[in-house]
This record gives C-alpha cells, structure tokens and sequence, in this order.
C-alpha cells in the first residue's frame, strides 16, 4: 500500500507540474518532483525517496518521450545527494544550508541528464544548463518555504498534543 501512495504522489506531481507549466510560465522553472524527493529524503525513508526519485524520473521520462531513464537517474541521484547531506549536516538551524542542499541536488540532477545526453549522442540545447541553474534557485526557494511551513505545522500539532 506505501508504494502504491509513492507511485500515486509521483504521478501527481508530474501531472501538476505539466498543467501549471502549460498556463503559468514560472512554473516551468518549479521541479515539484524534485521536491517531492526531498520531502521523502528528509522526513521520510531514505531509501523510499531512491524509489521515488526512480519512479518520478521514469514517469518524467515517459511523459516528455525522452529515452527512459535520463530523469530517473538523475532523479534518484539527487534524493541520494539530499539524503546523505541531510544526514551529515545540522540542517535545522541553518535555512542557508537547506537551500544549498537542495539546490545544489537540482544542479547536480540536470547536470547528469545533460551528460546522458551528451554521452549517447542525443540533440543537447545549451540552454538547458542556465535554465537549470534558474530551475535549482527557484526549486529550493519554494521547498525551504514548503518545508518550514510543514515544520512549523508539526510543532503546532505536536503542542497541541501535550
């Protein structure tokens, strides 16, 4: 049943993300499945979130025609980079570092598909790089704000309890 809610969460959040992408223009620089793997990598299992991050790069792939597995792996890269951090750095006090994790695993994650690309000889758009970097700033903007706000949710209710 847990991985049948991982897959769901990940289909929706492609789904989101092509219907905001289609009518709001800044969206198209927003990963919402990038930060769905966060979510995963952060609060949850570590390697649930490889299993998202594979998933959610596969149905990425599949809903752009892309080849499969040039977003599934960076995908998976990135809740792979974000888990390991997470778990070596004090990220609770320092939203500067939240951000660079986050941020730096989008990077990390465009990088490695502009390098599949370039790898198997696929057609490869300069541009794609300075978008991603675009992509990584405005990403780990809005999940530091997302997670905050989810933190700052879980504190209220965990008060309420006591």
């Amino acid at each position: 049943m847990k991985y049948l809610f991982l897959a769901l969460s990940s289909f929706l959040a492609i789904v989101a993300q092509m219907i905001a992408g289609e009518n709001f223009f800044l969206f198209n620089f927003l990963d919402l499945s990038l930060i769905l793997v966060a979510y995963w990598a952060i609060y949850r299992s570590r390697i649930q979130a490889l299993f998202v991050g594979a998933l959610t790069g596969l149905l990425l792939d599949a809903a752009l025609g892309w080849p499969l597995g040039y977003n599934g792996f960076g995908k998976t890269l990135a809740a792979f980079i974000i888990g390991q951090c997470w778990k070596r750095f004090n990220t609770m006090e320092q939203p500067w570092v939240r951000f660079s994790i986050i941020a730096t695993s989008s990077c990390l994650s465009s990088l490695s598909i502009f390098i599949l690309f370039w790898l198997l000889q696929r057609a490869l758009n300069r541009i794609f790089l300075g978008a991603s970097i675009l992509q990584a700033l405005i990403t780990a903007t809005v999940a530091i704000v997302l997670f905050a706000g989810f933190e700052t949710y879980k504190r209220s209710q965990t008060n309420k309890a006591h």
